[in-house]
């Protein structure tokens, strides 16, 4: 096996036990164990578990861009559209297993704000950035606005991604939040 195949393959098992456990409830032996590695190749690959819980955050992130790229692409008729339908995409994405737990409830704490608020400006300037550019292009704001308003609207949507993450009812909860984005988005499409 390569050592580019041994990252992969402690990335994906230190991905699935942090999500269904948690940073805290994993110990680098048990990644190794996993993926059937030595806690030696986890060293060899990463300076510590928190470089490897970033790794897993990235691959994470890194499938969230691709599933919304593909999906929202996939369903909008028009491209002031995306703008709505990606939010939604997105939710369905942070909704999941790995995202919600990784993205929402560790990353913050495990990696602090400002490195966790980074990690994400790929999905904040590559979809949120990309998406106002179209709306730009129609006229409907202003292109100097377009970073602050992706950074607003990533905002938004984190917290209610956060609101289902943490909420006793994640369905209700998800109905709220995404209406909530939906409202804010629409916003946007029209002519001031």
């Amino acid at each position: 096996m390569t050592s580019t195949g041994n990252r992969e393959r402690l990335v994906a098992a230190a991905r699935k036990l942090f999500s269904t456990r948690g940073f805290a409830d994993v110990s680098v032996d048990e990644i190794a164990a996993a993926a059937g590695l030595t806690k030696g190749a986890v060293y060899y690959q990463f300076s510590d578990k928190t470089d490897l819980f970033r790794a897993a955050c990235e691959s994470v992130l890194d499938d969230i861009m691709a599933h919304v790229t593909k999906e929202t692409m996939g369903h909008v008729a028009h491209v002031n559209d995306e703008i709505v339908t990606g939010g939604d995409i997105l939710f369905d994405a942070y909704e999941s297993d790995d995202a919600r737990r990784l993205l929402l409830m560790d990353g913050p704490s495990v990696l602090g704000h400002v490195e966790w608020t980074k990690m994400q400006e790929k999905l904040r300037i590559g979809l949120g950035e990309h998406a106002l550019g179209h709306l730009a292009d129609e006229g409907l704001i202003p292109k100097r606005m377009i970073p602050m308003l992706a950074h607003l609207l990533f905002g938004a949507f984190t917290q209610g991604a956060l609101q289902i993450a943490t909420s006793d009812d994640p369905a209700s909860a998800s109905k709220q939040a995404r209406a909530a984005y939906k409202r804010l988005a629409q916003g946007l499409l029209a002519k001031v």
